[in-house]
């Protein structure tokens, strides 16, 4: 049998799972009620077309998440206290982070230990991201790692952010003045730099023309 745990309370989405033959409970609760079980957290939006092969994975799997960011490693979230706990357990923290808020497991030993290690490993300030990859570490399950796609939510909140982050960056860039009625764009602070590299740049333009009349 499979279900879904909804820890959002969320009715609409319930409504949706059963449509889709999913058993399902809302609950704030930590449990895996059957035998191949979704569980879904705040934060994470649930792709639809894709829970049938997430639940088919944990047939064989113990469980399976998906990749939280791209570029983003262990070593650079939470705090220097919980980074140095997370590379007792993990020996590097050069490594990728994964997105538990969405999480396939399978009713398994290993299953109900990895929930179980990974709750107690979310002391309370703790990141719940780096207290799964401990769980993962220490507990050894079949684990299988999912795409980023897989967090639809995330992947559109990235793509608005980035267009926010280009304004950002270019929020600081200031004209300099190169040559006469000519302008370049440069960060705060770069002006005298910007217009020495442009004045050897010109330099060397005005010297190959030269060369080229000669």
């Amino acid at each position: 049998m499979r279900g879904m745990v909804l820890r959002t309370g969320d009715p609409q989405a319930a409504g949706k799972a059963r449509g889709m033959g999913l058993a399902v409970e809302m609950t704030v609760e930590w449990g895996i009620p059957w035998p191949q079980t979704v569980i879904v957290s705040a934060g994470a939006t649930i792709p639809w077309d894709l829970l049938d092969a997430g639940l088919h994975f944990v047939e064989r799997w113990d469980a399976a998440a998906p990749m939280w960011r791209y570029g983003v490693l262990a070593a650079d979230v939470g705090t220097a206290a919980e980074r140095e706990r997370t590379e007792a357990a993990c020996l590097d923290l050069r490594v990728p982070l994964f997105e538990p808020a969405l999480l396939f497991v399978r009713g398994s030993e290993a299953g109900r230990e990895l929930l179980r290690v990974w709750r107690e490993e979310c002391a309370p300030g703790y990141d719940e991201r780096l207290a799964f990859l401990r769980a993962l570490h220490l507990v050894k399950p079949r684990f299988c790692a999912l795409p980023r796609s897989w967090l639809p939510g995330l992947e559109a909140q990235a793509q608005r952010a980035a267009p926010r982050a280009a304004r950002s960056a270019g929020a600081g860039l200031v004209r300099v003045e190169i040559a006469p009625g000519r302008f370049v764009r440069c960060h705060a602070g770069d002006e005298d730099k910007t217009r020495a590299i442009w004045a050897k740049r010109l330099m060397t333009r005005q010297e190959r023309r030269t060369s080229h009349a000669r």
